[in-house]
C-alpha cells in the first residue's frame, strides 16, 4: 500500500471548517429525507445523513477520522487521555508518539508499524495516516523513552522515602540481567512501582558487581538520601551486596529506620523452596497426570472416549483437564487439581485402552488430594503477597500465620504421609522464618485492623509461649525508637521552617497593666500544663480499638489518608512502612522455578534497547489504569491450555476447545 502525503492547514482553519460543517449539519436540507419518519427512525436516517455528507463533503480533510472519532474520545478515560491531542485535527507528531508507546508498552518488534495490515487499519481509520518506518519509530521510542524518565525524576523529588526492589534476568542466551524496581506511595496515598534501570551482570555476578550498579543507579536517579529498604531473593551475593550498600548509607548518615530493617529477603522465594519439598514427594505421580493428560489432548477420538468414560463414571464436572508449565509450580497444582474429579474416569479410560499406561494408583490419587489441600494454603498466601498494587508488609504476619499452621497440622498429623511430606517443609519454614524480621511486625502493627493484637495473636502460633511477651515487648520498643526519630525529625523541619519565615519585631511597646496581668494568667496556664504530658500520636492509636472492617476490602492507605490530620507524626511512619514490598516479583512470577526470561525478540537486542522495553514499557503501562499485557505475557496466556472434555451431545461432538496462541512474526530486527 503507497503513503502519500496531505497540506494539514492551521489549527484556526481546522476549527472555522469544523463549524461550517457542523452548522451544515444542522441545516434544514441535511435531513430533508427524514421529514416523514418520527422518533428513532427519524434520528437513524439524520444519523445516517451526516455521515454521508461527512463522507462527501469537501471539507471532510479537516476532520480527524470522522464521526468516528468521537467514539474513540467516549471509550474511556485512558483512551481521551491517550488521544487529547488529536481533538483539533490530524497530529503526525501525537500519531507517532501514542505508536511508540503502544511498541513499549506490548514489546513489540520495530517492524510492526510496516506490518501491512497494521497500516491499512490505520488508514482505514483515518485516510490523513502517513506510514512510518522501524528507524523512525525506533528514535520516537527513544524520545518517549526520555522525556518520561525527566517527568519521573522531577516527581521522584516530592518523594519521601523508597523501597527497592531487585530481581535476575536471563536471555535465551543465557546472559544475566537484574532489574531495580523503586516502590513509594505518592502524594494521593497510592502505592506506585516503576523500574528504573535494567543492566547486564558481569560473569561474576559479584555481590560487589551488584551494589556499584544500584549505588549508580539510585545516584542517577537522585534518591541515593531517600533509600529505606531493599528486598533480594535468598542467595550469597545478594546477601553481600545488601552488606556494602547499607555501609555505604551508613557512612553517608543516610541510613533510615534507625538501621533496623534495610535487607528485607524474599518472602515468595522462600515459599517456592518450602513447596519443592512438598512436590517431590509425589514427583512419580505428577510425571503419569501430566503425560496421561498429553496422550488424550493429541487424539479427538480419545477424548472422546474419556468423556464418554466419565458420563458413565456419574462425573458431573465441567471443569477442564489442564496442562502445566513445568517451570511454575501454580501451574502443576492448578493441573493436579483439575485431573482430581476425573479419577474413576482415568481407571475407566485405562480399561478401555491399552496403550494408556498412565493411570495413578488409589494411594497416589490420595496422596495427590492431600499435596493439593496443604498447597493450596501455600498458593494462596504466595498471590496475596506478591501484590503490587496494595501494601503487602502489614499482610505478611497473617498470611505467613497461616502457612506455619496448616504445615504444623500436616506435621503433627496421624497421616504418615502428611507428616512425611510435611516434615522438610517445616524444618526448612523454621530455617528461615525462625525470626520474624522487625518491620513486618511493625507493619502489621500499622494496619489499624491488627496493631498490637494482631502481633501477639500472630507470634503465640510461631514463637514458644514463654518467649511471646518479650519478643512483643521488643517490637514494641523497637517501633518507639523508630517514631521518637520521626518525631525529632518533624520538630527540626518546623524549626527550620519557622526560621525562615521570621518577621523581624516591632520595637517594644509599654504593656499596660491589663496586658500584663494577662500574659501572667497565661505563664500560670502554661507551667500547669507542663506538668502534664501529652500522648503522642503513638500511643492515641495504640489505645484506640482496632478498626472492625466488616466488608472485607480494607484499604489501609486510603486508612491512613484519612487519618493523617489525627496522626500527623505516626502516617508518615506509616507511609515509609506500607510501601516496603515482601517480595521481588509479581504475582506471575512468583510461582516460577526460572524467573524472568527475555523472549527472542528481546534477547536478539541491545543492552541499551532491552532497557528501553523493560524500564520504558513498564513506565507506560503503570501510567495506564487499566491492566496492559506484553507480547510474550499474552502468549503466556494463551498457552495455559485447557482441555475442555466433551461430556455432552456427543452425538455432535465438539472439537476440543484448546487455547492456541498466534505467532506474531518477529523477523527482520534492525541492527542496534
Amino acid at each position: 500500500m503507497s503513503s502519500f502525503s496531505v497540506t494539514i492547514q492551521s489549527n484556526s482553519a481546522r476549527g472555522s471548517s469544523y463549524s461550517d460543517m457542523e452548522s451544515d449539519a444542522a441545516s434544514p436540507s441535511f435531513t430533508n429525507n427524514s421529514s416523514s419518519l418520527k422518533g428513532p427512525d427519524a434520528k437513524l436516517e439524520i444519523k445516517r445523513s451526516k455521515r454521508r455528507h461527512i463522507q462527501q463533503c469537501g471539507k471532510k480533510k479537516y476532520i480527524v477520522g470522522g464521526p468516528a472519532q468521537g467514539m474513540i474520545n467516549s471509550e474511556s478515560q485512558e483512551s481521551a487521555t491517550f488521544l487529547s491531542g488529536l481533538s483539533g485535527g490530524y497530529d503526525h507528531g501525537k500519531i507517532r508518539e501514542i505508536m511508540a508507546k503502544m511498541i513499549l508498552a506490548h514489546q513489540l518488534p520495530f517492524i510492526f508499524v510496516e506490518l501491512t495490515w497494521f497500516n491499512a487499519l490505520m488508514k482505514y481509520n483515518n485516510s490523513l495516516f502517513q506510514e512510518v518506518n522501524r528507524v523512525t519509530i525506533k528514535d520516537e521510542c527513544i524520545k518517549v523513552f526520555e522525556l518520561e524518565k525527566e517527568k519521573m525524576k522531577k516527581m521522584f523529588k516530592n518523594i519521601s522515602r523508597f523501597s527497592l526492589t531487585s530481581d535476575c534476568w536471563t536471555s535465551n542466551q543465557t546472559d544475566r540481567y537484574m532489574s531495580l524496581t523503586a516502590h513509594y506511595v505518592d502524594a494521593d496515598w497510592k502505592l506506585q512501582k516503576r523500574i528504573i534501570s535494567f543492566f547486564d551482570l558481569a560473569p561474576s555476578h559479584s555481590g560487589e558487581v551488584i551494589s556499584d550498579r544500584i549505588i549508580e543507579c539510585i545516584t542517577e536517579w537522585g534518591i541515593q538520601d531517600k533509600i529505606g529498604t531493599i528486598t533480594l531473593d535468598n542467595a550469597s551475593n545478594n546477601d553481600k551486596a545488601a552488606a556494602i550498600l547499607e555501609s555505604n548509607l551508613v557512612e553517608s548518615g543516610k541510613l533510615h529506620f534507625d538501621g533496623l530493617f534495610f535487607h528485607v529477603r524474599c518472602c515468595a522465594h522462600i515459599l517456592n523452596l518450602v513447596v519443592e519439598d512438598g512436590h517431590s514427594v509425589i514427583e512419580g505421580c505428577v510425571v503419569k497426570i501430566r503425560e496421561g493428560v498429553n496422550y488424550l489432548r493429541k487424539s479427538s477420538d480419545r477424548l472422546l472416549k474419556f468423556g464418554e468414560t466419565a458420563i458413565a463414571s456419574g462425573i458431573q464436572t465441567k471443569q477442564p483437564l489442564c496442562i502445566d508449565d513445568k517451570t511454575r509450580w501454580d501451574s502443576t497444582h492448578r493441573m493436579l487439581e483439575s485431573a482430581l474429579p476425573y479419577k474413576s474416569a482415568f481407571h475407566g479410560y485405562a480399561l478401555r485402552d491399552p496403550n494408556f499406561e498412565w493411570e495413578p494408583s488409589e494411594e497416589e490419587w490420595a496422596s495427590v488430594s492431600k499435596v493439593c489441600n496443604l498447597l493450596k494454603i501455600i498458593l494462596d498466601a504466595t498471590n496475596i503477597l506478591s501484590g503490587t498494587t496494595y501494601p503487602t508488609a502489614n499482610l505478611f504476619l497473617v498470611e505467613i500465620f497461616n502457612v506455619k499452621k496448616e504445615i504444623c497440622k500436616a506435621y503433627e498429623s496421624s497421616d504418615a504421609f502428611l507428616r512425611t511430606m510435611s516434615k522438610p517443609m517445616f524444618e526448612k519454614f523454621d530455617k528461615y522464618w525462625g525470626e520474624v524480621e522487625v518491620v513486618m511486625a511493625i507493619a502489621c502493627i500499622l494496619d489499624p485492623r491488627f496493631k498490637l493484637i494482631g502481633v501477639e495473636y500472630t507470634f503465640h502460633e510461631l514463637y514458644p509461649a514463654n518467649e511471646v511477651k518479650e519478643r512483643v515487648n521488643g517490637v514494641t520498643s523497637k517501633l518507639r525508637a523508630l517514631y521518637g526519630k520521626y518525631v525529632k525529625e518533624l520538630v527540626a523541619s518546623k524549626a527550620a521552617a519557622s526560621t525562615s519565615n521570621t518577621v523581624p519585631a516591632a520595637a517594644p511597646t509599654k504593656p499596660s497593666e491589663r496586658s500584663r496581668r494577662m500574659e501572667e494568667l497565661m505563664a500560670f496556664v502554661k507551667a500547669s500544663n507542663a506538668n502534664k504530658k501529652a500522648k503522642s500520636d503513638l500511643e492515641v492509636y495504640l489505645e484506640e480499638p482496632v478498626f472492625l472492617d466488616g466488608e472485607g476490602q480494607f484499604d489501609v492507605l486510603l486508612w491512613w489518608s484519612q487519618n493523617c490530620s489525627k496522626f500527623p507524626t505516626l502516617s508518615k511512619l506509616a507511609r515509609d512502612v506500607l510501601c516496603i514490598p515482601v517480595t521481588t516479583m509479581t504475582s506471575e512470577l512468583t510461582s516460577t522455578v526460572s524467573g524472568h526470561i527475555l523472549d527472542d525478540y528481546l534477547s536478539s537486542l541491545t543492552k541499551d534497547m532491552i532497557e528501553l522495553f523493560i524500564c520504558g514499557g513498564d513506565w507506560i503501562r503503570q501510567s495506564s489504569r487499566s491492566t496492559i499485557l506484553t507480547l510474550q505475557q499474552a502468549v503466556i496466556e494463551e498457552e495455559n491450555l485447557e482441555i475442555q472434555v466433551p461430556m455432552s451431545n456427543l452425538n455432535t461432538f465438539e472439537t476440543i476447545k484448546i487455547k492456541v496462541h498466534l505467532h506474531l512474526m518477529r523477523s527482520a530486527p534492525i541492527c542496534m
